[in-house]
């Protein structure tokens, strides 16, 4: 069983004695103009809540402010008080309620639900009484609004997380120079393209008040509470007046104290008669806003300035995150800013307090009620199943964000065990009701499977199981919030606790399963009547398991899931790990000793979950061809020669064919304990599970791996970064410890498949790294990892630079052997074992200089992303940089504007001498800070998946109307669902941008692509593959809307992210290099915009050879583009090639040969004539031809006939004046009107 669960049911053994969604969609008002909803699912067709109009309400605040919203029947009112947080007008506002007609509106009640709610009511917002907490929650809103915008919690999502840079890439947009003027193919762009200082800077806001902190005459005594008085707050205005403010039940208020003597009268009351005291009222507020507005005028003025900034700019960008967890963590950060601490705050320590309480009961939930509770919630209708999704997703991240805290204690050695006397691995930890525990195998459970190699694995194969159960969403069976969090070379599992699970019990709960490796087993038949659903979902197949003593038990799960019934009536399970059968062929071939490579480290080798549905499915569908087959041979066989009327022929062959299938029984099922420990004790009576084990692991090795190989070959998949390759594999169910078998697949000889093979390759090695480093932390202390991070990143990327970078260890570093004696070569030694080991491949022993100069830094970007390092933004150098080089380097980052002193010169200098004497690539300052990585059980919302593919699917046949109204109804679920800033509501977005733009609608597809482009920035990182193809798109966009300039920028900044991902010769660069130069071209740029168009047929033909449709479709493009320069010559030179291969591929008939054909034509006899031209004459020929659409642009990968172009007669009848009808006529007949049949 897994670590973590087996912690949980050791405890049981041992007995211890102890006892907020974003509600305004942006696509909500076109959302509303559909004239219906359907929702691909049964509940949904039977209901009219899909075709219910949105609700356009009013809410008028106190202040004079009206909030205009428009939401869903579904949607709650604390979904509408939300909307009033975040509006700039009511900001201030905190502790409100809600009235219709006088009447207050339950927060939790659906608008649907509201008596007298029309969809256009006027709403109040009426001010409530504080509490405690609400004057907490209060005055904490408005530390964190005057604050400016803050990236989410470092603790749990790294440092500057969730910053978007595309506000400061826009801005670069220059009025008369391109963004590829000084840009140099095949190099790599500097690392400043994912600096996120200036995007911070123009995010920060103007101070609006010295000081806001709580007073020291906290905590409120008893008396003065039951006069309700709840908080003493300390302001100092930016006029250097000091204030001591009361918060009460009724509001805020300025008392008479001082900081030595304290007197809660009102300040206007104790101070009466005094010159320049105003009355009570002016000294006290509903909201402590309001009341520091009447105090400060500066304030007042800078609250305003606020409040303007946040109007004008694109919410996406600065919406906060409402949980860490759903905030993208870069790997390279700001070095000087996170070096240091920010401004100085002495309210910084009490923000705990103010979010939290005094007793921090505020963080004390019992997680694990919540969550079944959440579970148990009504699913019948639309309503009650988005409710129910959003409320899932909501807990799931809160426990993320609440469970990495206290891992990272856990590994920092900063809690208590609750079994201190037991060996350190078997430590369990509790801590704020969530249960902690390591992943190794302190009580040798996997001994017999690889010990502690196999408990890792088993923590993250529990997660998968977790995630398998939640999305069957099986009535009565109930799993525990899991995450499993990686820190610092440890692994812990966290979880919430079962109800009882620390009570002494007379016997073991468990009644399902095995909770000794098969000595005892359970069968309980209410837990096997509710896993049937489940079995059957997952093509598990009943089985007999034998105990001992050898008794038989009937079984549909493996014998190592356990099924228990907490103290709350529940049934839970637990231990999922092993929720797919074993991969029994790769367990036979490399989990033994006389193989090639040396033993596999673990046996708990298991089937994706993706695998096995995909056998299943092509098995079924393979025997009902069969069945199929064979009834119809059987039919024809069985006609016999005195047929009847043919009427009544016609009616049995009407039957027949309706009863094709009848007959037909097949079955498919698969057992988890097939060839495991507990099944070789066990009858043999489950042969047919077995085998159906073994062809799966068949069909892994001998179809799925090949199959996918050959597509990464062909470039039919092209993953840009390791990230993208993983779930291209988890995606078609193959395991990552297939690498070494697709990069074996993939020949190294073979040029054009150098691209993916070195992304396969670096993949293996960065993994290697990873465990490598893991091995390294758990030996070294923590105050050395930032040094250990440094010398394997150094003895990787920068063994070029310096060739022992051990020798300048500090002193406690060397003190540790394993670092001590770590040099590049031993470094790579040990990658290779760790490749060999652990992906069954054989890295050459000179791979480090074989693949990695000139790829440094996509090497070191997995490496960090997989270990969770975040390093400092700077230049590194990999090699000895030349001074010249350094020195232009350090001059490019002056600010322009600067004028060149001696001063300044002695400053680039001096950093100039700065980078010459670093003796290293990374130092160990550079490493800024490791973030945890962490495994979760993601809740999805199944209706928003099915509508987006039920939108995405009527899009690809042709139904626009029906696919972009199902792609908003999605949109719209998401964010009712994950919140306004979640990767799917990018991806949402994303694909209804190219719905509009497919129809012509550029100015609201560029609209919902620059959202797109903004979330994926915040949700998925600066450099993920989903942002670059997003802002690829929003260039296309963006230059059909006739912004060329922008479109170029925005084409920059992709082109530099993408240098930073991957190498210059990936696949998609030619439709890229091809779009790129079609923008310089629509700015009259031509000679630039053929470097780039050369670079496009440059790659395709790399990457593909000469003999390929695109390479043809490439060259007949630059032909044209050389036509339009006058350069008819290398224009004849490139269109011959592309004719001779339409011509001996498709024939001549085809209309693509005959294009190029009378191209070639025009071009040969033009080449002559034009030769003679004045230089005059051929300005006016590129005059011409710029006014003419001649290239198309890509939109995507797929070749797309282009549709219109400037007939050459039409060029040379400019030029001479006169007809060009006695010029030679090709021998393809007439010249067609454009060349429709032809292909990029």
């Amino acid at each position: 069983m897994s670590t973590a669960n087996a912690t949980e049911v050791d405890a049981i053994k041992a007995q211890p004695d102890t006892t907020n969604t974003d509600n305004s969609s942006p696509a909500a008002e076109e959302a509303a103009t559909a004239e219906e909803t359907a929702v691909p699912t049964e509940e949904a067709a039977d209901s009219n809540e899909a075709e219910e109009e949105p609700y356009k309400l009013t809410i008028k605040a106190p202040n004079g402010a009206i909030v205009p919203v428009m939401a869903s029947a579904q949607e709650t009112v604390q979904d509408l008080r939300q909307a009033v947080g975040e509006t700039p007008g009511t900001m201030e506002y905190s502790c409100f309620y809600l009235a219709l007609n006088k009447r207050r509106l339950n927060d939790f009640a659906e608008l649907s639900e509201i008596e007298g709610l029309c969809l256009d009511s006027e709403l109040d917002l009426v001010e409530d009484q504080y509490t405690e907490r609400e004057a907490r929650v209060h005055v904490s809103r408005l530390r964190d609004l005057l604050g400016g915008m803050a990236t989410a919690n470092p603790m749990v999502a790294g440092l500057d997380a969730g910053v978007s840079v595309f506000s400061t890439v826009k801005q670069d947009a220059s009025e008369t120079a391109h963004a590829f003027k000084d840009f140099e193919l095949g190099q790599s762009a500097s690392l400043d393209v994912l600096s996120a200082s200036k995007a911070i800077k123009q995010l920060a806001q103007p101070l609006c008040v010295r000081l806001l902190v709580l007073s020291g005459w906290n905590p409120v005594p008893r008396h003065r509470q039951l006069k309700g008085d709840l908080l003493y707050l300390l302001v100092t205005t930016l006029e250097n007046q000091t204030y001591h403010v009361t918060a009460r039940s009724s509001g805020f208020y300025v008392n008479a104290s001082s900081t030595m003597r304290f007197n809660a009268e009102n300040y206007g009351v104790a101070h009466a008669g005094q010159p320049g005291i105003r009355d009570a009222a002016f000294y006290s507020a509903h909201s402590l806003v309001t009341l520091l507005r009447r105090l400060s005028p500066k304030f007042a003025k800078g609250l305003s300035e606020i409040q303007k900034a946040l109007a004008e700019r694109d919410p996406a960008e600065t919406l906060p995150f409402l949980l860490a967890e759903q905030a993208a963590t870069p790997w390279v950060v700001r070095g000087l800013e996170n070096s240091v601490p920010g401004a100085y705050d002495v309210g910084a320590p009490q923000d705990a307090y103010l979010r939290q309480g005094a007793h921090m009961v505020d963080s004390l939930r019992d997680w694990n009620e919540e969550l079944q509770s959440i579970r148990e919630m009504a699913r019948e209708t639309l309503g009650d199943r988005v409710l129910r999704d959003r409320q899932l997703h909501k807990w799931h991240a809160e426990f993320v964000e609440a469970a990495v805290p206290g891992a990272m204690a856990v590994v920092g050695g900063e809690l208590v065990p609750l079994n201190p006397t037991d060996p350190v691995d078997q430590h369990m930890f509790l801590r704020d009701n969530i249960f902690y525990s390591k992943g190794f195998d302190g009580r040798e459970t996997f001994a017999a499977l690889g010990g502690d190699a196999a408990a890792h694995v088993a923590t993250g194969k529990d997660i998968t199981g977790v995630r398998l159960l939640n999305q069957l969403d099986a009535q009565g069976l109930h799993t525990l919030g899991s995450v499993v969090v990686d820190y610092c070379g440890v692994r812990v599992v966290a979880q919430s606790v079962v109800p009882g699970v620390f009570r002494r019990q007379e016997a073991t709960p468990i009644v399902y399963g095995s909770v000794d490796q098969g000595v005892t087993m359970g069968a309980d038949a209410e837990f096997h009547k509710l896993l049937e659903p489940v079995a059957k979902a997952l093509h598990f197949g009943e089985h007999e398991v034998a105990n001992d003593a050898g008794e038989l038990s009937k079984l549909y799960t493996s014998a190592d899931v356990k099924g228990l019934t907490g103290t709350d009536g529940r049934k839970y399970v637990l231990d999922l790990y092993r929720m797919t059968p074993v991969d029994i062929e790769f367990l036979e071939s490399e989990c033994v000793e006389d193989g090639r490579f040396p033993v596999y480290p673990h046996k708990v080798v298991l089937l994706r979950p993706e695998l096995v549905d995909t056998f299943w499915e092509q098995s079924t569908r393979k025997a009902v061809m069969e069945h199929v087959a064979a009834r119809v041979k059987k039919d024809k066989e069985d006609v016999k020669e005195d047929a009847k009327e043919d009427a009544k022929e016609d009616a049995k062959e009407d039957a027949k064919e309706e009863d094709l299938l009848k007959g037909f029984d097949f079955s498919l099922n698969f057992s988890p304990d097939a060839f495991t420990p507990i099944q070789a004790k066990s009858p043999s009576s489950d042969e047919p599970l077995s085998s159906a084990v073994r062809g799966a692991s068949q069909f892994l090795r001998d179809v799925s791996v090949p199959a996918l190989a050959r597509d990464l070959a062909a470039y039919v998949s092209t993953p840009l970064s390791g990230d993208a390759l993983t779930t291209t594999m988890h995606q078609r169910g193959i395991n990552m410890r297939c690498l070494g078998r697709i990069a074996e697949l993939l020949p190294a000889d073979v040029s054009s498949v150098g691209n993916i093979r070195r992304r396969v390759v670096f993949e293996m090695v960065a993994r290697a790294v990873k465990h490598i480093l893991r091995g390294l932390f758990r030996v070294a202390p923590s105050h050395l990892h930032a040094e250990v991070f440094a010398l394997v990143a150094n003895c990787l990327v920068g063994s070029r630079y310096c060739g022992s970078p051990a020798q300048h260890l500090t002193a406690a570093a060397r003190g540790v052997p394993e670092l001590a004696g770590m040099t590049p070569k031993t470094l790579a030694r040990e990658v290779r074992a760790q490749v060999a080991l652990r992906f069954r491949f054989e890295l050459a022993e000179d791979f480090v200089g074989a693949l990695v100069p000139g790829h440094e830094l996509m090497l070191l970007r997995e490496v960090c992303v997989k270990i969770g390092a975040q390093i400092a933004l700077r230049q590194y150098y990999f090699e000895r940089p030349a001074e010249d080089a350094v020195h232009a380097t350090v001059a490019a980052a002056m600010d322009p504007a600067v004028k060149l002193t001696k001063t300044v010169k002695r400053q680039i200098k001096d950093k100039v001498d700065a980078v010459l004497a670093r003796p290293v690539a990374v130092f160990a300052e550079d490493v800024m800070n490791f973030v945890a990585v962490t495994k979760v059980a993601t809740h999805k919302s199944s209706f928003a998946d099915e509508a987006f593919e039920a939108g995405r699917l009527a899009l690809e046949k042709g139904d626009r109307g029906l696919g972009l109204e199902m792609l908003l109804e999605s949109l719209a679920l998401h964010e009712q669902t994950f919140g306004f800033l979640h990767a799917e509501s990018a991806r949402c977005y994303s694909v209804v941008s190219l719905a509009h733009y497919d129809a012509g609608e550029y100015a609201l597809a560029a609209e919902y692509m620059t959202k797109a482009v903004v979330i994926s920035e915040r949700t998925v990182g600066l450099d993920d593959p989903l942002t670059i193809h997003n802002y690829l798109n929003l260039a296309l966009y963006e230059h059909a809307r006739g912004n060329s300039l922008l479109a170029l920028r925005l084409m920059r900044h992709a082109m530099d992210l993408w240098s930073l991902v991957n190498s210059p010769d990936h696949p998609d660069l030619a439709t890229a290099y091809n779009n790129i130069a079609v923008m310089l071209q629509s700015l009259r740029l031509y000679e630039e915009s053929l470097r780039f168009f050369r670079a496009c047929l440059d790659v395709r033909v790399a990457i593909l050879g000469t003999e390929h449709v695109l390479v043809a479709g490439a060259q007949h493009s630059l032909a044209k583009v050389y036509a339009v320069t006058g350069d008819f010559k290398s224009a004849v030179q490139v269109e011959r090639d592309a004719h001779m291969f339409f011509s001996n591929k498709f024939g001549e008939d085809d209309p693509r040969t005959k294009e190029t054909g009378e191209w070639l034509a025009e071009l040969t006899f033009n080449a002559v004539r034009t030769a003679k031209l004045s230089k005059a004459a051929k300005e006016k020929i590129r005059e011409v031809a710029s006014t003419a659409s001649l290239m198309q642009m890509d939109q995507r990968e797929e070749p797309v006939p282009s549709k219109g172009h400037l007939p050459i007669d039409d060029l040379i009848k400019f030029i001479t004046g006169g007809s060009t009808s006695s010029r030679p006529r090709p021998s393809g007949g007439p010249r067609g009107k454009g060349p429709k049949g032809s292909r990029r």
